[in-house]
């Protein structure tokens, strides 16, 4: 948090620096001059061009166009100027403008590609060759490059549409193709950002240069978590390297700042949108099918996304654009713990949990884990920007972002563990655990994560022909929930079966070929693949309840003049920013006892037991298992 200045820091700073800036600006003395400004446009899409370089041959004068494509010169000598006008990727356009002293003259600018020519100067209208190959992701990559160019820091600047659409809007699946960025995926979703090997929690995320809130998953770090934001409402992405004095102080190797799409950015209205369906390449089938939960449901979902750019006049417009998309994802994974290659072992081989030694080239495999995990994601966003004129030099513009969140996981694991090897009952093969140690579980973890972030922001803008100013404020709030037991199901539930003998056949790189759990010392089958052979252990619920608050303000006034033939800009700027967060709940644990009211892992008959798990089977999700039981389990299984 950035304190406000003291009234004492105000006249020692502050007052000295303005009057500076007065008497600078006296100093330069007014001689015969006019002004040009207008706006520069890109043909070919309507869109206004911001960062286009004006200059003025035979001068030193020269200026870059705003987000709207205004662009104003100042000081030009009276008489016939020849301006030029540059962009990358379209051709440059050189026209020559009379300047009257003290008038201003409005010229605007039509540019055209760079691989187009215009017509005859007799008025005859000639068509150009059809040219299919222009994309408005290569128009996007163009002002990406022009950005890079006139940049004042090492930035990349790249346009939400230049690699065309993006899977959920998620913004990390658009950042992870770019130079320097590393994304940390959760679950399948881009979640955190980190740069330069630096982590994520000193990468600052803004939008329009305003702090981004970010719940961060009910934790305390100051990761900017990318789910609860969309690029459908944005315009471009700046990804700065080499931070600057205005840049925060946790931007240790740089941040990214999104910038929200504009009204005046086009000449005319423009309206985009896309309808689909979306679907993992692993859950193809039209019909409903098996999880995430208790009822069947359908894996693949529509969504859609639009945006519309209405400029109404030259005074007044605004945007709106929104979308929505819902996902199944499958989260299957195997885990081996291998001993003597990443993990551990004991020498005291006699002992419990005890893993004899082994040579690098013979490891040997102590325990195995399946699990199946499924996950539906839904997201919603919405944004809106108002555009107002206030004067030929000053504009305002509000921006209102909302974006919504929810997942809902359901991970089971079925985990085989020998506990202990006795020395000579191993190879890379073959892994006999010791009779009576062996362990095996059934987890179960379900909860549903979910969320808000709505950010309101007013920014004002003042380019006139002496004095810059450039001023906001935003306020940004996100929230997270986790949820489990009061949607019905359990964070984390565990049954087990304990004493008995695990042992792992026909290993190979994957996972064991065959998998035996047997009992007592006549070694009695166990089928680990059905639920009425274990008993219900424990279970927990896992709930939190946290909000995040981001307020920005700042404030910038620059002016530019030059000193004897030296050009000299001085800025004079203010920021302050606040945050708070407030995190909530805990862990619940729970114990199952059964009707006698006592607990067991390891009953006499686990069939006819109070303990046992056979009750929570889940009809519908089991009969995932039992279809494509022999790709879970190697063999044959039976319902779980």
């Amino acid at each position: 948090m950035t304190s406000p200045l003291s009234t004492r820091a105000f006249l020692r700073h502050v007052l000295p620096a303005a009057f500076f800036l007065l008497l600078a600006s006296l100093a330069c003395g007014q001689s015969a001059t006019g002004t040009i400004e207008g706006r520069v446009l890109n043909t070919r899409n309507g869109e206004y061009l911001e960062k286009a370089r004006v200059t003025v041959l035979g001068t030193r004068l020269e200026v870059f166009t705003d987000a709207t494509g205004q662009y104003r010169v100042t000081g030009v000598p009276v008489g016939e100027a020849r301006v030029r006008v540059f962009h990358t990727g379209l051709a440059p356009q050189t026209i020559s403008v009379s300047v009257g002293a003290g008038q201003i003259v409005t010229r605007d600018f039509d540019l055209i590609g760079a691989d187009r020519t215009p017509g005859p100067s007799d008025g005859t209208v000639r068509l150009d060759q059809f040219v299919v190959a222009t994309s408005k992701e290569m128009e996007g990559a163009a002002i990406a490059i022009n950005e890079q160019r006139f940049a004042s820091n090492i930035v990349n600047v790249v346009a939400a549409d230049e690699f065309g659409h993006i899977a959920e809007g998620n913004v990390g699946e658009f950042l992870k193709f770019l130079p320097g960025m590393a994304i940390d995926f959760v679950g399948g979703d881009a979640r955190t950002i980190s740069m330069g090997g630096v982590p994520s929690g000193n990468v600052p995320v803004t939008v329009g240069g305003f702090n981004l809130a970010s719940a961060a998953s009910s934790g305390t770090g100051r990761s900017v978590e990318l789910e609860q934001v969309s690029i459908n409402n944005i315009a471009r992405i700046e990804v700065y390297h080499s931070p600057t004095p205005e840049s925060p102080g946790s931007a240790l190797a740089g941040g990214v700042n999104m910038v929200p799409r504009g009204a005046f950015e086009r000449s005319k209205p423009q309206f985009n949108g896309s309808v689909y369906l979306m679907m993992r390449d692993a859950e193809r089938s039209l019909r409903k099918t098996p999880g995430p939960i208790r009822e069947p449901s359908y894996k693949i979902h529509p969504g859609l996304d639009f945006s519309w750019v209405v400029p109404v006049n030259k005074r007044f417009g605004f945007t709106l654009s929104g979308g929505t998309t819902s996902q199944y994802t499958m989260q299957d994974y195997m885990l081996n713990t291998w001993r003597g290659a990443g993990n551990a072992t004991t020498v005291a081989a006699n002992a419990l949990n005890g893993y004899p030694d082994t040579t690098p080239d013979q490891p040997y495999l102590s325990n195995y884990q399946v699990r199946d995990g499924t996950k539906v994601t839904t997201r919603s966003s919405l944004g809106t920007t108002l555009d107002y004129k206030l004067s030929r030099n000053a504009r305002v513009a509000f921006s209102f972002q909302y974006a919504f969140f929810d997942a809902m996981f359901n991970n089971r694991s079925l985990t085989f563990n020998t506990n202990r090897v006795l020395p000579g009952n191993f190879s890379t093969r073959d892994t006999l655990g010791d009779r009576g140690f062996g362990e095996i579980t059934v987890g179960n973890g379900a909860r549903e994560k979910s969320g808000t972030t709505f950010m309101p922001t007013l920014r004002f803008f003042h380019d006139g022909p002496i004095w810059k100013v450039d001023a906001g404020a935003g306020y940004s709030h996100a929230s997270n929930h986790y949820r489990d037991i009061d949607k019905g199901y359990f964070n984390g539930a565990s049954a087990r079966r304990t004493g008995v003998t695990v042992r792992f056949r026909d290993i190979f790189y994957l996972r064991p070929g065959r998998i035996e759990v047997t009992e007592g010392p006549n070694d009695t089958p166990v089928d680990p693949y059905d639920l009425r052979s274990y008993v219900l252990n424990t279970s927990s619920s896992d709930f939190r309840e946290s909000s995040d608050l981001q307020r920005s303000a700042f404030a910038n006034v620059r002016r530019d003049f030059e000193v004897g033939r030296v050009p000299i800009s001085l800025k004079l700027g203010a920021d302050i920013r606040e945050s708070a967060r407030d995190i909530r709940g805990g862990t619940v644990p729970y114990t199952h006892r059964g009707a006698d009211g006592r607990t067991s892992t390891t009953p006499a008959d686990p069939l006819g037991t109070d303990d046992g798990a056979a009750f929570l089977l889940d009809e519908v999700f089991s009969d995932k298992w039992w279809n494509d039981g022999r790709l879970q389990c190697g063999q044959p299984c039976a319902r779980v």
